[in-house]
């Protein structure tokens, strides 16, 4: 069995934004949200050859333009924020109502996971595995993953609830201030 590396390369830009707090009604003041994203190649090499890495490079910044597009996309046309976008008052440190849409954007992510992965376990598991029960290990399997897929989707609403029972008493209802001039040539670039 051959060894392989894992080479990564992350690329991130800071989007300048603020906003005025619906609790106190303060002036956020100037905020950073860091859109960050991550590539990676297996190599049977500790180092990247120079076309791998200029390769690894370009799936980098790929993916950060199309990141960058996404959450511009998001904000602008549905007005759903990304994570990035922090809604704790620097002041009284209290959540804003806009951010509740990108928690509500990405409540099914970990649980589609989950169910993919269970299945893929359950079904790993009925036919790989050379015991007798074999049906009764792929249905464990994957019950333990609708298990996780559940919680996690519990925990998520959980958590939806609570911020929006924390922003319901808001006496405006106010959106962040996005500078995205400030990465503006990633905008107009091609994914």
């Amino acid at each position: 069995m051959g060894t392989y590396y894992k080479h990564t390369k992350k690329e991130s830009v800071n989007v300048p934004y603020s906003f005025r707090c619906e609790q106190c009604m303060k002036e956020s003041g100037p905020l950073k949200a860091a859109i960050t994203v991550q590539a990676e190649i297996n190599s049977n090499y500790k180092q990247l050859e120079a076309r791998k890495q200029e390769k690894l490079d370009q799936m980098a910044h790929k993916k950060l333009v199309e990141a960058v597009q996404e959450a511009h996309r998001n904000a602008t046309e549905k007005r759903i924020y990304s994570k990035a976008f922090k809604d704790q008052c620097p002041h009284c440190h209290k959540p804003q109502s806009w951010a509740v849409s990108g928690l509500k954007n990405d409540m099914f992510s970990t649980p589609i996971v989950c169910i993919i992965l269970g299945i893929i376990l359950g079904a790993g598991c009925y036919f790989f595995s050379g015991v007798e029960n074999n049906l009764t290990i792929a249905i464990g399997a994957a019950g333990i993953c609708f298990v996780l897929a559940v919680g996690s989707l519990l925990f998520n609403i959980i958590k939806i609830a609570s911020k929006t029972k924390q922003t319901s008493s808001s006496i405006q209802k106010n959106l962040p201030v996005i500078e995205w001039g400030a990465v503006e040539h990633i905008l107009k670039e091609k994914s």
